[in-house]
């Protein structure tokens, strides 16, 4: 893929999920807009985990997050798996260097030290409740005096550290998707940098670790929209050039509300799980930023990464619609490249069991067989199961197709099957034919009492599809199996 030069600062991005949990599809779609950002101009993208929430978090997400990644076909420059020179890549790794800067902001004058207990903070915004006023920090040890903060230290009083929020100052940033936004500082409480157990909050850290790495454009979701002038703030309080911000909408459900469980699969994983293809979730996701039409012709990723610019990402909220996501999958299942579609369904080959019970070529013939009803790679279960577990079941009338004229359907199409020399495509249409003038029977009543002989199923691909890779051999065998039944 041919790389954009650009002029100046070469464009750094990252992707910084907190590893308490799964991958959302919505922090997904954030991490497919820094990459693919960064690939079309050319730049860098930083993978960088937000651990500080140490209850929750576990390694396990964080190799669940990785692998998800990957799996959707996102690649990172720098990161905790692969290192980098602005690493560490982990924030617990990084509590020194938040601690260090607050103190420097305390000594400057632009933090202080906060010996409000939680206790006290919740009975105050109860009170401003109470009043009909926002809630938020009422400054009240902004207003200690430098002998009351110095006895409280001395006692070892537990504190946090706050930054000083400058008054009457207007915050303003060009938002790259949402255009010119502006916030007055004085609604904005004073807030807290470094909590008493000594972790650095979230606005905090991400201001540290994006300059220290050098992040130039932030791409992320427009619910951070108000933490971006508190950013802005540390930024000029640290004396340094904020990086440019786009945020993109969040991603709702179907009933207008933010996308969670009730809604379906939200994890990354699960989708994997259920048989989406990750080039129909990529396209999808790039899909409801208005970067490329749903229901156009489909690109892979070379082709969004051309496509992709950050400045057209629609500023209206997207919705999430399984359904329209299950159509797309089926689409790519049907038009991606054979070995490309084999290549995906290699793990659920493997966890079926069949992948060592068929040959490379009857795998392939059989893939090709169900791919036109595939809505899901794990459509194709019951399609195989055709080919490695015949069961005779209790027979059922259908359409007509009571016992005697099932055994009277299956005795005459065994015996034209004899008559043709191979029973590919064509030889299974001759004996067909002949076997629908001989028994009288056609339509419905003959070729259900076909499909449930030979597969054991009432649905799935074509019987031309089916007969040809089962073989005349076999093809008589299950006949005469189900004829001792009926």
């Amino acid at each position: 893929m041919k790389k954009k030069q650009t002029d100046g600062p070469r464009v750094r991005v990252r992707f910084a999920p907190s590893p308490t949990g799964s991958l959302h599809i919505g922090n997904a779609r954030t991490a497919l807009f820094n990459f693919l950002y960064a690939r079309k101009e050319g730049g860098r993208l930083i993978l960088r985990l937000e651990d500080t929430d140490l209850e929750r978090s576990e390694e396990r997400f964080e190799t669940e997050i990785m692998e998800s990644l990957r799996w959707m076909g996102i690649r990172w420059d720098e990161g905790p798996d692969i290192g980098g020179d602005r690493g560490p890549y982990r924030q617990t790794e990084r509590v020194r260097l938040y601690r260090e800067l607050a103190r420097q902001l305390v000594t400057e004058g632009k933090a202080y030290p906060c010996f409000c207990t939680e206790a006290e903070l919740e009975a105050r915004r109860q009170e401003q409740m109470k009043r009909g006023h926002p809630p938020g920090y009422d400054g009240r040890c902004r207003r200690l005096s430098d002998e009351e903060r110095a006895r409280y230290l001395a006692e070892g009083r537990p504190h946090t550290i706050r930054f000083r929020v400058p008054e009457g100052e207007t915050v303003s940033f060009q938002d790259i998707i949402h255009g010119e936004i502006t916030f007055s500082s004085d609604t904005i409480s004073d807030f807290i940098l470094m909590r008493s157990n000594g972790m650095a909050s979230y606005n905090w850290a991400v201001v540290v670790d994006d300059a220290k790495m050098g992040v130039t454009h932030v791409v992320r979701g427009d619910d951070h929209i108000s933490n971006t002038p508190k950013q802005i703030l540390l930024y000029h309080a640290l004396e340094l050039r904020p990086p440019l911000y786009a945020h993109h909408p969040l991603i709702l459900g179907v009933d207008g509300k933010r996308l969670s469980k009730r809604h379906g699969a939200t994890a990354v994983s699960q989708f994997r799980r259920e048989g989406y293809l990750p080039e129909a979730l990529v396209f999808y996701l790039v899909g409801l930023g208005g970067i490329v039409a749903s229901d156009g012709p489909l690109k892979g990723m070379d082709e969004i990464v051309e496509a992709f610019d950050l400045s057209q990402v629609s500023k209206g909220t997207a919705v999430f619609d399984h359904k329209k996501l299950l159509w797309i999958n089926g689409r790519f299942i049907r038009e991606l490249p054979p070995d490309r579609l084999l290549g995906a369904l290699k793990p659920f080959l493997e966890a079926w069991g069949v992948a060592d019970k068929l040959g490379p070529e009857k795998v392939r013939a059989i893939v090709a067989c169900g791919r036109d009803n595939a809505h899901l790679l794990t459509d194709f279960r019951p399609v195989f199961e055709i080919f490695t577990r015949h069961e005779v079941r209790e027979w059922q009338p259908d359409g007509g197709t009571d016992r005697e004229t099932a055994r009277n359907i299956l005795e005459i199409f065994a015996e034209t099957c004899k008559q043709v020399e191979i029973l590919d495509e064509e030889g299974y249409i001759r004996a067909a034919k002949a076997a629908m003038k001989r028994s009288g029977q056609k339509g419905r009543p003959f070729f259900m009492t076909l499909r449930r002989a030979l597969t054991g199923q009432d649905h799935g691909p074509e019987l031309v599809k089916i007969i040809p890779i089962l073989g005349k051999d076999e093809v008589l065998n299950r006949i005469a199996r189900v004829l001792e039944r009926l």
